[in-house]
């Protein structure tokens, strides 16, 4: 009787463990789920807010704000033991076992302030130079954040517009593209400067209390001349070069290489980056000027919009050149040909609309990647308004 009881306790301790590893297993998968319909989630929206600007409809934007997992596992056993003179040899045994599983959501929609600011905001040429620094495609790139090229020179000025809803545009600007990367068009690394107010006068130097006060503002003071200072602040960013020109205008925006990075003022008509606007120039009196208009996040969706219309105006995609052929920047089917296995698709006005898999899909797996990065950058758990969240409780 006794090896029948102790058979039985071990009975139920392996039950006990087998039932932890069960719990184990399910939360992983739980979590693999979580992931996974995450992702599903934000390719669709995306693809949505798209469609939405292709039929000239505001793009509305909501965010997981928090996903909050719930497992719980609760298993245990009834251990029946005969005990006492009367007690029958029988024994009892009886284990039970349940599982509690489901994860909350809070959805927040991006209808704030903060959101809006940066998500209108000219894109700098910090950020391009992320992007064309990872292994992606440069007339991908290019094509996506630039909306227009001015040359300016003797002849005059020649405008190359980044226009899907004109044809004849879009293939110039896309042979002007081609031109500019041929002769290396790329970005590089720089510091930038820029004064504040009017040179100081000081008879002593800075003391170290000053320059201190001065770092705190994230500043520094640095002398110009005899007696004279400058308060300016120093900061990292980037500007378009060219790594192989042979344009005479070209030539004069030429890469550094591998020198130690150039030191420009803001106002320095050479510098070719970001400033605050859209407008990216560089300008010598003598041969002219280059200038890139980049686009701020909105007009990139407006792009993607325009370019999702001319493809169901016209039946096809339009193609960009790659460094393995020409490719469509961005397809977008719907009924009746929705022929192929969907990567991501979404239902609009009861119509439905898919991105396809594989070749078929062009550069459109990049985009969608490349939107949602700069949609990370333009909102913060900080800006995420408190008042206007919705709770999902899923199963």
């Amino acid at each position: 009787m006794l090896r029948s009881g102790m058979r039985l306790m071990t009975l139920a301790l392996i039950f006990l463990l087998l039932a932890g590893c069960t719990g184990g297993k399910r939360l992983s998968a739980s979590m693999s789920d979580i992931n996974r319909e995450y992702g599903t989630l934000q390719d669709q929206a995306l693809l949505l807010n798209i469609v939405r600007r292709s039929l000239s409809l505001p793009a509305h934007f909501t965010t997981l704000a928090t996903i909050r997992g719930r497992s719980r596992l609760y298993a245990g056993a009834n251990l029946n033991l005969p005990f006492g003179g009367d007690a029958t040899s029988s024994f009892g045994f009886n284990p039970h076992m349940s599982i509690e599983q489901g994860p909350t959501f809070e959805v927040s929609t991006q209808g704030n302030q903060e959101f809006y600011r940066g998500y209108v905001a000219p894109v700098d040429t910090r950020t391009l130079d992320f992007y064309l620094r990872q292994d992606r495609t440069t007339q991908l790139v290019l094509s996506l954040f630039l909306e227009q090229v001015v040359i300016s020179g003797a002849n005059g000025n020649q405008v190359f517009r980044n226009d899907p809803e004109n044809l004849e545009q879009f293939d110039l600007f896309q042979k002007l593209l081609k031109r500019l990367i041929e002769q290396g068009l790329t970005t590089e690394s720089v510091t930038l400067v820029r004064d504040y107010g009017p040179e100081l006068r000081l008879k002593k130097p800075p003391t170290l209390d000053q320059i201190l006060a001065v770092r705190k503002e994230k500043m520094t003071i640095e002398k110009v001349g005899e007696n004279r200072y400058q308060l300016r602040q120093i900061a990292q960013s980037a500007r378009f070069c060219f790594a192989a020109p042979h344009e005479a205008l070209f030539k004069q925006a030429q890469c550094a290489g591998a020198a130690a990075p150039r030191r420009y003022e803001v106002t320095d008509p050479t510098f070719f980056g970001s400033t605050g606007t859209a407008q990216v120039t560089f300008r010598t009196p003598e041969l002219g000027t280059i200038r890139l208009d980049t686009r701020s996040l909105a007009e990139i969706l407006d792009y993607l919009g325009d370019l999702i219309g001319v493809q169901q105006a016209l039946g096809r995609p339009l193609d960009i050149p790659g460094a393995t052929g020409a490719k469509p920047l961005m397809v977008v089917w719907r009924d009746p040909l929705l022929t192929q296995d969907a990567a991501v698709r979404t239902t609009f006005a009861d119509t439905d609309y898919a991105i396809p898999l594989g070749e078929a899909a062009g550069f459109s797996g990049e985009v969608l990647s490349i939107i949602t990065q700069l949609l990370a950058q333009v909102q913060s758990v900080k800006d995420l308004p408190v008042s206007n969240t919705i709770t999902i409780i899923g199963d």
